[in-house]
Protein backbone atom coordinates (compact mmCIF):
# COMPACT_ATOMS: atom_id res chain seq x y z
CA UNK A 1 0.00 0.00 0.00
CA UNK A 2 1.56 3.61 -1.13
CA UNK A 3 2.52 5.55 2.26
CA UNK A 4 2.02 8.82 0.39
CA UNK A 5 0.34 10.02 -2.80
CA UNK A 6 0.54 12.84 -5.07
CA UNK A 7 4.88 13.24 -4.88
CA UNK A 8 5.04 16.53 -6.93
CA UNK A 9 8.99 18.30 -7.19
CA UNK A 10 8.43 21.61 -7.05
CA UNK A 11 11.96 23.05 -6.61
CA UNK A 12 15.21 20.98 -6.49
CA UNK A 13 19.00 21.62 -6.26
CA UNK A 14 21.87 19.58 -5.56
CA UNK A 15 21.73 20.50 -1.33
CA UNK A 16 18.10 21.23 -1.59
CA UNK A 17 14.05 20.37 -2.64
CA UNK A 18 11.26 21.42 -1.70
CA UNK A 19 8.22 18.54 -2.75
CA UNK A 20 4.31 18.81 -2.52
CA UNK A 21 2.52 15.51 -1.17
CA UNK A 22 -0.31 14.04 0.97
CA UNK A 23 -0.85 11.10 3.11
CA UNK A 24 -3.63 9.38 2.28
CA UNK A 25 -6.37 7.98 5.27
CA UNK A 26 -5.32 4.32 3.95
CA UNK A 27 -1.82 4.51 4.84
CA UNK A 28 -0.77 2.48 7.31
CA UNK A 29 1.41 5.74 9.21
CA UNK A 30 -2.05 5.83 10.85
CA UNK A 31 -2.79 2.68 12.33
CA UNK A 32 -3.68 3.41 15.75
CA UNK A 33 -3.26 7.06 15.67
CA UNK A 34 -6.19 7.72 16.37
CA UNK A 35 -9.66 5.67 15.41
CA UNK A 36 -11.90 8.43 14.86
CA UNK A 37 -9.41 11.08 15.10
CA UNK A 38 -5.65 10.30 12.91
CA UNK A 39 -3.09 11.86 12.77
CA UNK A 40 0.35 11.46 11.10
CA UNK A 41 2.88 10.46 14.16
CA UNK A 42 5.76 12.37 14.74
CA UNK A 43 8.01 8.90 13.60
CA UNK A 44 6.03 8.73 10.26
CA UNK A 45 6.99 12.31 9.78
CA UNK A 46 10.55 11.37 10.35
CA UNK A 47 10.46 8.31 8.15
CA UNK A 48 9.15 10.11 5.45
CA UNK A 49 11.84 13.06 5.76
CA UNK A 50 14.87 10.11 5.76
CA UNK A 51 12.86 8.34 3.41
CA UNK A 52 12.85 11.60 1.24
CA UNK A 53 16.34 12.39 1.77
CA UNK A 54 17.83 9.41 1.24
CA UNK A 55 16.32 8.70 -1.95
CA UNK A 56 17.18 12.56 -3.04
CA UNK A 57 20.73 13.24 -1.97
CA UNK A 58 21.26 9.46 -2.26
CA UNK A 59 22.22 9.27 1.18
CA UNK A 60 23.84 5.95 2.19
CA UNK A 61 24.10 6.78 5.94
CA UNK A 62 21.27 6.81 8.66
CA UNK A 63 19.78 9.04 11.33
CA UNK A 64 22.14 9.45 14.17
CA UNK A 65 20.42 12.22 16.08
CA UNK A 66 17.88 14.89 15.93
CA UNK A 67 19.40 18.22 17.02
CA UNK A 68 15.78 19.65 17.27
CA UNK A 69 12.66 19.14 16.21
CA UNK A 70 8.99 20.83 16.87
CA UNK A 71 6.01 19.94 16.34
CA UNK A 72 3.97 22.83 15.87
CA UNK A 73 0.37 21.47 14.77
CA UNK A 74 -1.22 18.23 14.03
CA UNK A 75 -1.43 16.49 10.28
CA UNK A 76 -4.43 14.75 9.27
CA UNK A 77 -4.99 12.54 6.54
CA UNK A 78 -5.08 14.15 2.93
CA UNK A 79 -3.60 17.13 4.11
CA UNK A 80 -1.88 18.58 1.18
CA UNK A 81 1.52 19.57 2.51
CA UNK A 82 5.20 20.92 1.35
CA UNK A 83 8.10 19.24 2.50
CA UNK A 84 11.31 21.48 2.34
CA UNK A 85 15.07 19.56 2.83
CA UNK A 86 18.24 21.31 2.51
CA UNK A 87 21.38 19.08 3.20
CA UNK A 88 24.44 20.62 4.72
CA UNK A 89 27.18 18.18 5.25
CA UNK A 90 26.09 15.68 7.74
CA UNK A 91 22.76 17.33 8.71
CA UNK A 92 19.11 17.48 6.91
CA UNK A 93 17.48 20.14 7.90
CA UNK A 94 13.37 20.17 7.44
CA UNK A 95 10.01 22.33 7.40
CA UNK A 96 6.57 20.46 6.88
CA UNK A 97 3.94 23.44 5.91
CA UNK A 98 1.33 23.88 3.98
CA UNK A 99 1.46 24.68 0.35
CA UNK A 100 1.18 28.59 0.93
CA UNK A 101 3.80 28.45 3.75
CA UNK A 102 1.26 30.02 6.20
CA UNK A 103 1.16 26.90 8.71
CA UNK A 104 4.38 25.20 9.48
CA UNK A 105 3.27 21.70 10.74
CA UNK A 106 7.25 20.14 12.22
CA UNK A 107 10.53 21.54 11.09
CA UNK A 108 13.95 20.33 12.33
CA UNK A 109 16.97 19.41 12.04
CA UNK A 110 18.92 15.86 11.88
CA UNK A 111 22.04 14.56 12.31
CA UNK A 112 23.38 12.17 9.84
CA UNK A 113 25.66 8.75 10.49
CA UNK A 114 28.46 8.61 8.79
CA UNK A 115 28.65 5.62 6.26
CA UNK A 116 31.62 3.99 7.54
CA UNK A 117 30.20 4.17 10.90
CA UNK A 118 27.57 1.11 10.43
CA UNK A 119 30.36 -1.03 9.68
CA UNK A 120 29.47 -4.21 11.73
CA UNK A 121 25.79 -3.16 12.58
CA UNK A 122 22.98 -5.45 11.52
CA UNK A 123 20.48 -3.84 9.29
Amino acid sequence: MNKIIDTQCIEKTETSVILGFSVPDTSDYFNGHFPGFPILPAVAQVDIIMRYASDLFNIGAGLSEIKRIKFNHIIQPDTSLTLSLEKKENTISFKICSPDGNIVYSAGLMVLREANSLQGVDQ
